[in-house]
């Protein structure tokens, strides 16, 4: 064997001992690897691969505009013959895009198409939340139809999503008691004569009040110094709302109640006798 043969095979026998040796050296420090990651108390290190994303699901996706309440003040309005009724209505509202973000109508029963109310005041609150104030120009009078009435607001976000939501409140018109008194009754001393007059705003508009036929009121009576009060008798009003009733004379204070209806609000009337 010649010199440079010799060298040959021994430079080729070299290299496959260094390949070799890399070979076997790579498990160990894969090994070596995840012992270090299972110590530090994480995973081993993986095959290289492209970056993981979020999947689309998983990101946050903008809020839909919501209402969280509609208020309406008064809760119960009631109209009197020359003065009407302002309404303030307040809905609480995040989502809204602009000014006129928050819309709301004001309508009579339980459908129907309703007047729309002017831009709102606005407040804002936290978590996102707003506060619109809605006062209406034109005050619910006795021309109005009494009964069931709805608050419907609509909230609209810089997409176009809208969410709607409603609250109704009694609209009634109001009634009185005139001349009510509690007098002795004739030829009976023990007894006293409770009487009045029940009227309610006029239906046909040609007067303040008239007469209000065919409604039950109450006679309560409480001691002085009392809080509870005791029904003692019950009347019914005639065709001119006209009621009277006699009653055990008591010193004490007395009162007339009528409580009212579905269109008509109730009133409350005391007499005092000693």
């Amino acid at each position: 064997m010649t010199l440079r043969r010799l060298l040959t095979s021994s430079a080729a026998g070299l290299a496959a001992l260094t390949v070799l040796a890399e070979a076997l050296s790579a498990p160990s420090a894969a090994a070596a690897g995840a012992v270090e990651a299972r110590a530090l108390g994480g995973r081993p290190p993986a095959e290289a691969g492209p970056e993981p994303t979020d999947p689309p699901a998983a990101r946050s996706a903008p809020d839909r505009p919501a209402i969280r309440s509609v208020r309406v003040l008064p809760r119960e309005p009631v109209a009197r013959p020359r003065r009407g009724v302002r309404l303030v209505v307040e809905v609480v509202a995040r989502g809204a895009a602009g000014p006129r973000g928050v819309t709301l109508r004001v309508e009579p029963g339980r459908r129907g198409r309703g007047r729309a109310a002017p831009p709102p005041l606005r407040h804002a609150r936290g978590g996102g939340w707003e506060v619109w104030r809605f006062t209406p120009p034109v005050r619910l009078s006795r021309w109005y139809p009494a009964g069931r009435w709805r608050a419907v607001a609509t909230v609209r976000d810089a997409r176009g999503r809208r969410t709607t939501a409603a609250t109704s409140f009694l609209f009634r018109k109001a009634s009185t008691l005139t001349g009510v008194q509690a007098v002795r009754a004739r030829r009976r001393p023990r007894a006293l004569r409770v009487s009045g007059t029940l009227m309610r705003v006029d239906p046909t508009g040609r007067f303040d009040y008239w007469s209000f036929p065919r409604q039950r009121v109450s006679i309560q009576f409480r001691k002085h110094g009392g809080r509870r009060w005791k029904i003692e008798a019950r009347a019914r009003t005639d065709r001119e709302g006209a009621f009277h009733r006699r009653v055990p004379r008591r010193h004490g204070v007395w009162r007339v109640v009528y409580p009212g209806t579905r269109r008509y609000a109730g009133v409350i009337r005391v007499i005092r006798h000693t």
